[in-house]
């Protein structure tokens, strides 16, 4: 996606397309559920004025505005994620890696395992599910 995309994708969402918010979306979009310190390094590298406070206040912005996904993994760092879709996560908790898990099959289990049990005042809103253990090895 080139910038040219990204800042007609922000106006179709009715967010404004600043510079700052451009750079922060291409760190994410360049590298695969970062943390808020590798989106920070790649934003610096291309943009060294942009200042730690604005990309964590970007962060913020594009997460509470729906662009992007959080992800607390099992060592408290949480990532976040471009792919807004539904979908789960594996954890490597030797690597510290997450990588994406498409299962509609289990997305719907669940559903339907929620619904039967008619869980008093709960709605499901949304499955985010990490499974936890050791990618390749």
């Amino acid at each position: 996606m080139s910038d040219i995309e990204i800042i007609d994708m922000f106006k179709s969402k009715g967010i404004k397309a600043t510079p700052q918010r451009v750079v922060v979306y291409r760190a994410l979009m360049e590298l695969k559920h970062p943390c808020a310190e590798e989106v920070i390094e790649q934003v610096r590298s291309k943009t060294p004025l942009v200042s730690i406070a604005t990309v964590y206040n970007v962060l913020e912005f594009f997460f509470k505005s729906g662009l992007i996904n959080k992800v607390l993994t099992g060592d408290n760092r949480m990532y976040f994620d471009i792919d807004v879709h539904e979908h789960h996560h594996l954890y490597c908790s030797n690597k510290h890696e997450i990588a994406d898990y498409y299962d509609e099959e289990l997305s719907d289990i669940i559903r339907k395992h929620i619904q039967e049990k008619k869980i008093p005042g709960f709605k499901l809103e949304k499955i985010n599910l990490q499974l936890i253990g050791n990618i390749g090895e």
